[in-house]
């Protein structure tokens, strides 16, 4: 393009310098725009997303909730059912065979079967307890003998001791006859 003025050449510039700056604020606001729109609908469908998982969550967790409440109602039941089956044969063994009738010879009969059942529960709790003693005793029995083992090596260690030891392991008048028995230990009968 040829201008014959200067000024008309300044002017266009200008003009079109500042269409290209109107321009470019108009696209800026408008990709905004677009890019604004554009993350709602993303936000949108990922909070639709997270609401739709959540409420499969629950309705699972809702689901295992209550599968497992009937399982206790049903394992409730058969408990109680066998509890009455013990207690109808505790009172078939009591009168078992007519041997002891009716009436109060069987009653004494099903009391004695539940004090015997009471009796091995309180000797089989105290069997546990007995063995748990003895386990205790013998593990300190033990740490006492690594203790005095420890001790003794130790005691090895030291060279006047092991002197004393080969002293008396030469003199063969200090050392006790094999054909006798041991000697009980002093102060002991």
């Amino acid at each position: 393009m040829h201008f014959d003025s200067e000024l008309i050449r300044i002017l266009f510039y200008i003009l079109a310098s500042v269409s290209a700056i109107v321009l470019l604020v108009i696209g800026y606001k408008i990709g905004r725009w677009i890019g604004d729109v554009s993350a709602r609908k993303h936000i949108t469908m990922r909070e639709q997303e997270m609401f739709t998982s959540q409420r499969g969550v629950k309705n699972l967790y809702e689901q295992d909730l209550v599968a497992a409440r009937a399982q206790i109602e049903h394992l409730q039941q058969q408990v109680n059912e066998l509890t009455h089956r013990v207690e109808e044969y505790r009172k078939k063994a009591a009168g078992f065979g007519g041997l002891f009738g009716g009436g109060k010879r069987a009653e004494a009969m099903y009391a004695l079967l539940l004090e015997n059942e009471a009796l091995e529960e309180a000797l089989l709790g105290q069997n546990q307890k007995l063995s748990q003693e003895r386990m205790d005793a013998l593990k300190e029995q033990m740490r006492s003998t690594g203790y005095r083992r420890v001790l003794m090596s130790q005691l090895m260690r030291d060279d006047r001791i092991r002197g004393y030891v080969n002293e008396v392991l030469s003199d063969e008048k200090r050392l006790p006859d094999p054909n006798q028995p041991p000697e009980s230990p002093r102060g002991q009968t």
